[in-house]
């Protein structure tokens, strides 16, 4: 009995290890695609930044339904202050990155979505 669970663990050990020799999982984008990707990030997120007037409105009303008046306009004025920025950033600074490291935006940092729109 011992050597027939030994032998399934080695088995499991063995099917999980094929797929660490594998030659490239994921093929990477070129990085002139990487840095178009983030220049239309950025662009979408300068743009849109105002809208987070209508979304942090949203999220306040669910998030606190008693205190959303008080939260409402510091909250919308921040997340669209760092969308912009991020935005801003994204256009300006992170080209010059995206081949030598990763390019997160500012806005994954601040725990907001990539664009306005998608869900908190």
């Amino acid at each position: 009995m011992e050597k027939k669970v030994a032998l399934t663990l080695i088995g499991f050990l063995l099917f999980g290890a094929c797929s660490l020799w594998a030659a490239e999982p994921v093929k990477k984008a070129s990085v002139l695609k990487q840095i178009a990707s983030v220049e239309k990030r950025g662009l979408v997120n300068f743009l849109t930044a105002p809208a987070e007037w209508v979304y942090s409105f949203k999220g306040e009303k669910k998030d606190h339904p008693k205190a959303w008046p008080a939260t409402y306009l510091p909250r919308s004025f921040l997340n669209m202050a760092i969308r912009g920025t991020s935005g801003i950033n994204d256009l300006v600074v992170l080209p010059w990155y995206v081949a030598a490291s990763d390019a997160t935006p500012l806005t994954r940092r601040f725990d907001l979505p990539d664009y306005v729109w998608e869900k908190r």
